[in-house]
């Protein structure tokens, strides 16, 4: 039994599961959208920060050289720096045509330093020490974590192994690190770590007027990945609020017209229903209020599942990362943050609330005799003679009428085109972000064409003997391929897991007879490739992310658009109109949608990219084309989804009996 007016709107849910569902699927579509890009984006940055660290191999803000005890004080008892420490560099010791350059660190200063460690910990007192992997052969021969070397009449257990850089590969000067735990005022450079909370840009010009330009070093591409805002290019804000304008604004109009619709074709399929209601004696207002109901249980319901939906997603990505990726484990794009959460659940609430609002004032509208009559539904129109000859073929009527249905109601055609064309949009523009990416300076640091790179330190080598060292090269084990370039040799490996095996081969056959330098890119290329590599997951499952959420909103929008039009297809297959010709009319009208709404998708999808490349050409010189691979891939997909999106209601609308599906109310 109802008891009041509002539970109109549960027991229409309940009795229509169906639209019900529909209509959730949107909501749920789009707050996991909206959610989605929020925490992928914080997720995104922090897996940026991690990159960063990883790729510099430190993770302090600024240096400090060449300091005094004021300088130092200042640091101190500075509210808005984090923390700090001291580092400084000690004697160059020499072991025959290579030497180790001695650096020293305390506590703090090592905390920074974690990610230039390879393997093991770092030293935590001044009798344990981490050393670059290619020097340990000249230290002592199989030295390995845990065993004990001695250096300047110190011994030093070896705990950890840095990263190997090129840069001190080539120079033959590797680097021993320990800990110290007191330096002399002066000594070194002081490591600082600013607070998060803290205005960066003004922290840093707080340090630059304690000292000299060339006694500063800022960790730039940490600070701007941190804090996008301390960047001082107006451009590359320019771009980042532009990138965030737009997708927010983008995804907030998908969310109201998936919901408009579902509630606008919700209203007119009941305008009976309220027109009888009407002629009972309920007012506007209650009317409206049995829709904005609907609208409010369906959001409830719908947002946090939503959520949840958004938190899967990530999930998945976590997972992705840990299958694909060595150290997975440190990308943490899974980040659950209840503002951003609460942000989307609130922008969901309002954008149903809004999309509810028109069709609640319309059902309030509704004259009782014409919904009561279903004259509300006809449209007297002008009827035009029919000029072109090729549509009165038997072979094109289904063509035909699909045209004069979809001119037939123009409103209905707009809001459905509207999810294919916010679809195709977010796609091309995501597709132009990507490439814009991927086009940076960052990205085109591409790791090392070579696993070990042989440098020949005499100009004057012979041909002859290049060609002997070649042919010596090929013959050492996991060698694969060895290419000559400007007096080095490119060598790729067969396994890189043992690249200091094979550096140590090398320098005993071709190291006692040359004068050479053997640089080993295994860790650098690993790192680079990892990083580049993190990235092209993150947009590309973005874009997937957007694919899915899209592709979902034009299936359930043209699904409910076919839907509704039980009735009045009822009535053509009543008159005479074949199965055959009904399948092939449908099927038409969806081809039309997916045609129009890629096309006008694709243009503004064009437009949208070419602005955010003007925003970004200040910042990365890259240059623009038209994404004719975006476009075509929006085209067939947008055709091929619209195909699909009405199969399921075909087959509804093939079981129907024709008399009672004309006779439901």
């Amino acid at each position: 039994m109802v008891n009041s007016y509002k539970q109109l709107g549960t027991r229409y849910l309940k009795k229509n599961m169906k639209r019900t569902i529909l209509t959730l699927v949107g909501i749920v579509l789009s707050v996991a959208l909206i959610s989605t890009i929020g925490l992928f984006m914080k997720g995104s940055q922090l897996s940026q920060i991690e990159n960063i660290k990883k790729l510099n191999g430190v993770s302090f803000h600024v240096g400090i050289s060449d300091y005094d005890e004021e300088i130092l004080n200042k640091i101190k008892f500075n509210p808005q720096i984090e923390s700090f420490g001291l580092m400084s560099q000690g004697d160059i010791v020499p072991f025959g045509d290579v030497s180790v350059q001695m650096n020293f660190s305390d506590h703090h200063a090592l905390k920074y330093l974690t990610y230039s460690l390879l393997d093991g910990k770092l030293p935590t007192n001044d009798h344990e020490a981490a050393v670059d992997p290619w020097v340990l052969p000249y230290i002592k021969k199989d030295l390995q974590i845990g065993d004990s070397f001695e250096l300047e009449g110190k011994t030093y257990q070896l705990v950890g192994l840095l990263n190997n850089s090129e840069f001190t590969q080539k120079n033959k000067e590797g680097r021993l690190l320990t800990y110290k735990s007191k330096f002399a005022i002066g000594e070194g450079r002081i490591l600082i770590e600013i607070n998060e909370k803290a205005n960066f840009n003004e922290v840093l010009d707080e340090l630059k007027l304690m000292t000299e330009d060339n006694n500063i070093d800022i960790n730039i591409q940490l600070i701007q990945a941190l804090k996008p805002e301390s960047d001082q290019s107006l451009l590359a804000i320019l771009v980042i609020v532009v990138s965030i304008v737009v997708i927010s604004t983008i995804v907030v109009i998908s969310t109201i017209v998936v919901i408009y619709n579902a509630f606008q074709i919700s209203v007119v399929e009941r305008m009976k229903q309220f027109g009888l209601l009407r002629s009972i004696g309920a007012t506007r207002k209650q009317i409206r209020q049995i829709v904005m109901k609907e609208a409010v249980v369906l959001a409830v319901i719908a947002i946090p599942i939503g959520i949840v939906c958004s938190l899967l997603a990530l999930a998945i990505l976590q997972t992705i990362f840990l299958i694909v990726l060595s150290d997975g484990q440190n990308i943490t794009i899974f980040n659950v943050d209840w503002k951003i959460m609460l942000i989307s659940s609130l922008l969901t609430l309002i954008a149903v609330l809004a999309s509810s609002y028109y069709p609640a004032f319309f059902a309030g509208k509704i004259s009782p005799l014409l919904a009561i009559s279903s004259r509300l539904s006809i449209k007297k129109e002008a009827i035009k003679k029919q000029k072109n000859t090729a549509l009165r073929k038997p072979l094109s009527f289904p063509l035909s009428m699909a045209l004069k249905n979809v001119k037939r109601n123009k409103n209905r055609y707009l809001v459905t085109i509207l999810s294919i064309i916010i679809s195709s949009v977010l796609f091309i523009t995501f597709s132009s972000l990507m490439d814009i990416a991927f086009s940076s300076k960052f990205m085109n640091d591409s790791p090392a064409k070579s696993d070990l790179t042989v440098y020949l330190q005499n100009d004057n080598q012979a041909s002859s003997e290049s060609l002997q060292i070649m042919d010596q090269l090929k013959l050492i084990r996991n060698v694969s391929e060895v290419s000559e370039q400007n007096l080095s040799f490119r060598i790729v490996l067969k396994d890189t897991a043992q690249s200091l095996v094979t550096v140590e081969d090398i320098q005993k056959t071709i190291g006692n007879k040359h004068s050479i330098t053997v640089i080993n890119h295994f860790e650098e290329n690993k790192v680079k490739k990892e990083s580049v590599l993190v990235i092209k997951v993150l947009v590309y499952a973005f874009i997937v992310v957007i694919v899915i959420i899209g592709s979902l909103n034009i299936l359930n929008t043209i699904t409910i658009s076919i839907m509704i039009r039980r009735k009045e297809l009822a009535a053509l297959k009543s008159i005479g109109m074949s199965q055959r010709d009904l399948k092939k009319m449908i099927i038409y009208e969806a081809l039309i949608y997916g045609f129009s709404g890629s096309l006008q998708g694709i243009f503004f999808g064009c437009i949208l990219s070419y602005i955010i490349y003007l925003a970004a050409s200040g910042v990365l010189k890259v240059a623009w084309t038209i994404p004719y691979e975006a476009c075509f891939i929006t085209f067939a997909a947008a055709l091929f989804i619209s195909y699909l999106s009405v199969l399921l209601p075909l087959r509804r609308i093939q079981q129907d009996n024709i008399i009672d599906t004309i006779r439901e109310e």
